[in-house]
């Protein structure tokens, strides 16, 4: 858990609402506190029965913001619509959406299920394209406005032993840079992350350390990714690659070839592959190690 802060004690968009998907959770819950630290409200959306309404009551008490909370499932038909006429209604003035939500699994396609690969492209993607579309009617009334989808550091290259997540991924980064351009000249600036491993839970923290030392060093807590991402938002930084390994990596994968980028992905995730029914992860599919 982050460490006691008092809020508005950064500058930010103060008094608007953050909406912030998967967020009960990992990177989810920690976007929720840095949120809440800026001074911002909060509307958190998450799974049901994944303890939501218990964040949502931590983050108010602790920073004193107003919190509301939607449990729901944003793959189902008609759910985003949903959210966002929920939201509507409610006539809560939302300057900031976070599409953090996410899932993948890790392991070999064959393997996998047709409700593993529907899942993760309806999450990662859909459930993402239909947010910000009927989000951005209202983020473009506000004097100033952003959005952060949540992509991974997988965006950047072939991923085996993970095959639909990593291109869902690219698809999320490729997304939010067209969108960026055509938003210039408006109010609403189009940022996207691109984490690598999370310690979110001790599954996860696990699966980082089955990667040795390579994996422990390019991984990080949620709170300062949280915490880099928001400032790096704020300052409309296109695109967030945090960590000097990791922006090493980034620009390194330009110049290997893909065979060998596909061995050593393979490598690593081969030997934490196993089968689909064991293999979905949480809410964030950060969860995976970007």
């Amino acid at each position: 858990m982050q460490k006691e802060r008092t809020a508005g004690q950064a500058p930010g968009p103060a008094g608007q609402y953050a909406l912030i998907t998967g967020a009960s959770e990992g990177l989810g819950r920690a976007f929720a506190e840095e949120c809440a630290y800026l001074g911002m409200n909060l509307i958190l959306v998450a799974l049901s029965s994944s303890g939501l309404a218990e964040v949502a009551q931590d983050v108010a008490r602790r920073y004193h913001v107003r919190v509301e909370h939607v449990e729901m499932d944003l793959t189902q038909p008609e759910g985003p619509e949903a959210l966002v006429r929920w939201i509507s209604g409610s006539g809560l003035p939302v300057s900031v959406l976070i599409n953090n939500a996410g899932v993948g699994y890790n392991s070999r396609f064959e393997d996998s299920t047709l409700r593993d690969n529907e899942s993760c492209i309806l999450l990662n993607n859909l459930a993402l394209v239909k947010i910000t579309h009927l989000m951005l009617p209202e983020l473009k009334r506000r004097q100033h406005a952003y959005i952060l989808n949540v992509s991974s550091m997988a965006a950047f290259f072939p991923m085996p032993f993970m095959p639909v997540y990593g291109p869902s991924k690219a698809f999320v980064l490729n997304f939010s840079l067209a969108l960026r351009a055509e938003m210039r000249g408006t109010p609403v600036n189009v940022s996207v992350l691109c984490p690598n491993g999370i310690r979110t839970n001790a599954a996860c923290r696990h699966k980082i350390d089955a990667h040795g030392l390579v994996g422990r060093l390019v991984s990080m807590d949620p709170q300062p990714v949280a915490r880099c991402a928001m400032e790096a938002l704020l300052a409309e930084r296109p695109v967030i690659v945090l960590g000097w390994i990791n922006r090493a990596l980034v620009a390194l994968g330009q110049y290997v070839p893909t065979r060998l980028i596909c061995s050593v992905v393979s490598a690593f995730y081969g030997k934490t592959a196993k089968p689909a029914a064991n293999a979905v992860t949480g809410a964030s599919a950060q969860a995976l190690g970007g």
